[in-house]
């Protein structure tokens, strides 16, 4: 450690010589100066270079880059970092807190979407649920979901007896009309139609079959040629009496068959004819068997009345509802009988084509009587 020169021993046996001023002599005076000179350095010592200044002012890491370019320094990339760094402190931000805030952002996304997935798989969970319940018919099991009561024990008694019945049971709520299901249920010869209703394509076919003037065919609406396609609000199969019956009258009258029943079905879906009771209107027979060459007019129902227009030619009828079928619908009457009796084809029911019938059990269950001939043929007109 430095001292001064008042530090050290005096006298004679310093060692040392003074002038005979009493100062000290050249020797002294010498280590006196290096003894200052010495202090002063002592003192300036911790300032002596620009790395020390630094590393003590907070300035520097202890590290004095003299040549950027020897430790590969890219200034650019400082430069860019710097400006970074101004960024975020004016953001009040340092790179912990984005850190942070980066952290936080991604935990509400997760969380949002979490969130959401639950809502929608409870929403799932629920119509899954809801759907499970809807599928089983409280009053019998084997039969579809929301069809009613009264269909459902129609069906109950029969579900051992054809498979076929059993796969439509099961899948009556497919069917948008309830009349199909009851149509496989009323009428055997119906059930494969019924069963192939839901793949089958609305389209018609050719008649293919020859026909001879005064022979009247006996046709169903649930013929496959016909039958599934679209008309007065459902398919041929439950609604087409109107033109199956117009069709058979056609056929026997004239001995053709190019007027089947899908095609005189066009005609009246074209003319607005439809009616979503019978499923055709009585303007039908007057207008369309004009345009195919037939003349039909109107008479009150009657015993009488049918058998006068059966004289000249056959009669289509509109049969009320329960009497042949549960619903209202078209029926062409072809002759009398010798016993008095007269012949039916019900396009809706099989078991009332299979039977005479009396003349005035027609009548009085007809609401509409019609009188059809070919054009060319004299005809009784008066009305009674």
């Amino acid at each position: 450690m430095p001292y001064s020169y008042n530090d050290r021993p005096r006298g004679s046996g310093s060692g040392q010589s003074r002038s005979s001023h009493g100062r000290p002599s050249g020797d002294r005076r010498q280590g006196t100066a290096h003894v200052r000179d010495a202090q002063r350095r002592e003192s300036r010592t911790p300032y002596r270079s620009n790395r020390n200044y630094r590393t003590i002012s907070g300035h520097d890491a202890g590290l004095n880059v003299h040549n950027n370019s020897r430790i590969g320094f890219d200034r650019s990339n400082f430069k860019g970092s710097r400006r970074r760094g101004n960024l975020l402190s004016r953001l009040g931000l340092s790179n912990r807190g984005l850190a942070v805030l980066l952290v936080g952002l991604v935990l509400l996304i997760l969380l949002i979407f979490g969130i959401s997935s639950c809502v929608t798989s409870c929403n799932n969970s629920g119509k899954q649920t809801k759907s499970a319940q809807k599928e089983v018919n409280s009053y019998d099991s084997r039969v579809a979901a929301g069809v009613s009561e009264s269909l459902t024990k129609q069906f109950t008694p029969v579900l051992d007896q054809n498979k076929k019945l059993s796969w439509i049971a099961a899948h009556a709520d497919e069917y948008a009309d309830a009349r199909l299901c009851e149509l496989a249920l009323r009428e055997d010869s119906a059930i494969d139609f019924v069963a192939g209703l839901p793949k089958a394509k609305a389209t018609g076919k050719k008649y293919g079959d020859g026909n001879e003037k005064g022979s009247y065919p006996l046709l169903y609406d649930w013929d496959t040629r016909w039958g599934y396609v679209k008309y007065a609000g459902s398919v041929m199969g439950v609604t087409g009496s109107g033109p199956t019956s117009l069709s058979m009258a056609y056929m026997g009258l004239t001995g053709k068959t190019d007027q089947t029943p899908n095609a005189l079905a066009e005609l009246s879906t074209e003319g607005k004819y439809t009616d979503k009771g019978s499923g055709t209107k009585k303007e039908f027979f007057t207008k369309v068997g004009a345009q195919v060459g037939l003349s039909v007019k109107e008479y009150t129902s009657s015993a009488d009345n049918l058998s006068i227009v059966l004289s000249n030619g056959v009669a289509i009828v509109q049969l009320n509802a329960n009497f042949t079928t549960p619903y209202a619908h078209w029926a062409l009457v072809i002759k009398t009988n010798d016993d008095g009796s007269v012949t039916m084809y019900d396009p809706d029911s099989t078991s009332a084509s299979g039977h005479t019938w009396a003349a005035g059990t027609i009548a009085k269950n007809a609401s509409t009587l019609l009188s059809v001939t070919a054009a060319a043929s004299s005809d009784d007109s008066s009305s009674r």
